[in-house]
């Protein structure tokens, strides 16, 4: 796939082959900046399991998540925005665009926790955290709320404890009116899906004991991060 980057300082940087998806989508990148960020591409291109001549096929994976990775690998800024276009009217059409955004940063985190790129991972989470502080009245039920299935699909996708799942369990725990959990489709949800269930429950406990939410306006996104200092 051909994204619109300035490679030209990358100089002799060999250029190796990765395709994604069952459709074999295909895209270049430079060796040594996937290499840097992974071991898993590390591994790939220049261990005892390297495929093919500089090609690899990542076929589980999302191509828009690649796509965006790609772009992420060479500019360091993630492309997706969570603000809602002004020019927009209905609201519906604004809930829409915004949790499918939510959804391309979800599936952008899943690839970086697969391929074990926590600066990416710790960029998604500052990113997600400050939409949630800062976004709009009219974005921020979208933004703290994710659906059901966006909460498994993360907890399916992304290794056990992970930022991303500490994130969302925190929006359950400070932003869904508890009147929700006494609910027959909530109690219900719960009991289908116990992990999530059991991070509920914990998160509920350290509210009770007193804790401060994670949002709170003094609080930054270190507790979501990888990488503090």
């Amino acid at each position: 796939m051909a994204l619109q980057l300035n490679l030209d300082r990358f100089g002799n940087n060999p250029i190796v082959v990765v395709k994604v998806g069952p459709k074999k989508i295909r895209f270049d990148v430079h060796k040594r900046q996937l290499c840097d960020l992974s071991p898993f591409f590390q591994a790939a291109f220049n261990g005892d399991f390297q495929e093919n001549s500089g090609t690899i096929h990542l076929v589980e994976d999302d191509v828009q998540a690649f796509e965006h990775f790609v772009r992420w690998v060479y500019e360091r800024r993630i492309d997706i925005s969570l603000a809602i276009p002004s020019e927009m009217s209905s609201k519906d059409d604004k809930d829409d665009l915004l949790m499918a955004r939510m959804r391309q940063m979800f599936d952008l985190y899943i690839l970086a926790d697969k391929y074990d790129v926590p600066i990416l991972k710790d960029a998604i989470m500052v990113t997600l955290f400050d939409a949630v502080k800062e976004g709009t009245d009219e974005a921020l039920h979208c933004l703290r709320i994710p659906t059901f299935g966006d909460i498994q699909h993360i907890y399916a996708n992304s290794a056990q404890r992970s930022t991303l799942q500490k994130f969302v369990t925190a929006c359950m725990t400070w932003f869904v009116d508890v009147k929700w959990y006494t609910k027959e489709s909530g109690s219900d949800w719960l009991r289908e899906n116990p992990e999530i269930a059991a991070d509920l429950a914990i998160g509920f406990a350290r509210r009770l004991r007193g804790r401060r939410s994670p949002f709170s306006p003094e609080r930054d996104a270190s507790a979501f991060l990888e990488t503090v200092n």
